[in-house]
């Protein structure tokens, strides 16, 4: 399956933002794929059952939408 790849930004402290750089270079992640890691992990755990609804023409694709329903 080929996914599409959506950018994102993400606000922090300063302070927050540096010890994050330095956890990421003193263990060797670089950001994007540790926070990318982070969230998927975070998803998993909290809403295993969240779907993704398609994304019509006429809807953003900045903004994808979830179903939490917990049907098949």
């Amino acid at each position: 399956m080929n996914r599409k790849r959506v950018k994102i930004s993400v606000l922090l402290d300063s302070e927050e933002f540096d010890r994050f750089d330095a956890y990421c270079q003193e263990r060797g992640f670089k950001k994007s794929t540790l926070i990318a890691r982070l969230i998927r992990d975070h998803l998993d755990e909290s809403a295993p059952d969240a779907q993704v609804k398609p994304v019509t023409a006429r809807e953003s694709t900045l903004t994808p939408s979830i179903s939490l329903s917990k049907g098949a």
